[in-house]
């Protein structure tokens, strides 16, 4: 009987994680490792029915394997070492942002492009198109299961504000080099943070705002730190179910068949789904609160903040032969959803 990473103890080497023994992990289980809790949205609305359909197909093919969820970082609670988790074992599969995994999934960057995407439907279906075409790099160690997005982020600030000018010289919170670039061209200063990080910094008024998506909002508790939103999609993160590569090796063809034919393009339409359900609700539910200003800008304001970031665009495409290919395919592929002709 083949075995999936029982036990391992010791650290990690790149994120000195520790990790307590797992003696009581069943032989036989896939250990999915999510550092959000149970009732993040990406864990009940992505994660969990891929669990819930993995588990009816391996059960359909009487395999001894089954799929079993580690919330809230039981397996590591760090979001900047989930790749380290999963290439070490500790996890055989793991929630992973490309962000928080600088320089590993260099072309997954496309979806962090701010006024590129306009939902969580177009950056989750056309990323994993565009990794379906071999056009997404870094997976030596490992395999993508599924990939998936949010709703582009908008920008909550504790401070008022009624455009992006306001933010000039002011402290924002980014992730990763694309929202940063792009922030210092509207002159506002980058600060990198993780979720938590950039709580307490909102908190303490080390940051005065934050490029954040809208369930991160709720799920992060953040929403009682800031007074003002602008209401733009300055892009959004890459998110990763990936399994470590000796635990997919490890796999007859049936079981690999009944974790990925799940997986793939159905995660992305659940993510699609379930973020834009959540983008509209968080909305309505600050709205009816009235105790924070939502600012909306016209379709030609957009217009102008959208040609601005255009010069980011094609920062971010030229860095590299990958980044233009990807660029390239993406644009297409977007016409293609937008005019309702894409496949």
């Amino acid at each position: 009987m083949r075995h999936i990473a029982k036990t391992l103890l010791g650290a990690v080497v790149a994120g000195s994680i520790s990790v307590a023994t797992l003696a009581t992990a069943n032989a036989d289980e896939i250990k999915v490792g999510s550092f959000v809790s149970e009732r993040g949205f990406g864990s009940r609305f992505v994660i969990a029915p891929w669990i819930e359909r993995a588990n009816k197909a391996l059960a359909e093919i009487g395999s001894d394997f089954s799929v079993k969820a580690y919330w809230g970082g039981t397996l590591g609670k760090s979001p900047f070492q989930q790749y380290d988790l999963v290439t070490a074992g500790v996890a055989d599969v793991a929630w992973v942002m490309s962000a928080y995994t600088p320089g590993q999934f260099p072309e997954m960057e496309i979806v962090e492009l701010p006024f590129f995407f306009r939902t969580a439907e177009e950056a989750s279906v056309v990323g994993w198109k565009l990794y379906k075409m071999g056009l997404f790099s870094g997976f030596e160690d490992s395999h993508l299961v599924g990939f998936f997005a949010g709703e582009p982020a908008s920008i909550f600030s504790a401070d008022p504000v009624e455009r992006l000018e306001d933010l000039k010289n002011k402290k924002v919170r980014s992730v990763g080099q694309t929202q940063a670039r792009w922030l210092e061209l509207i002159g506002a200063v980058p600060e990198s943070a993780g979720s938590t990080e950039m709580n307490d910094k909102l908190n303490r008024g080390t940051m005065s705002a934050a490029i954040q998506g809208w369930s991160g909002m709720k799920t992060f508790k953040t929403f009682p730190l800031v007074s003002h939103t602008l209401d733009v999609p300055v892009g959004t993160l890459g998110f990763m179910l990936l399994m470590n590569k000796k635990t997919w090796e490890g796999l007859s063809d049936a079981e690999k068949k009944a974790l990925q034919d799940n997986g793939g393009i159905h995660i992305a339409n659940d993510s699609a789904a379930a973020y834009a359900k959540a983008g509209v609700d968080l909305r309505k539910e600050i709205k009816e609160a009235g105790e924070h200003t939502m600012i909306n800008f016209s379709e030609a304001e957009l217009a102008r903040y959208e040609n601005q970031a255009k010069e980011v665009w094609e920062w971010w495409a030229d860095q590299t032969p990958g980044n233009r290919k990807v660029f390239d395919a993406a644009v297409k592929l977007l016409e293609e959803m937008r005019s309702g002709s894409a496949s």
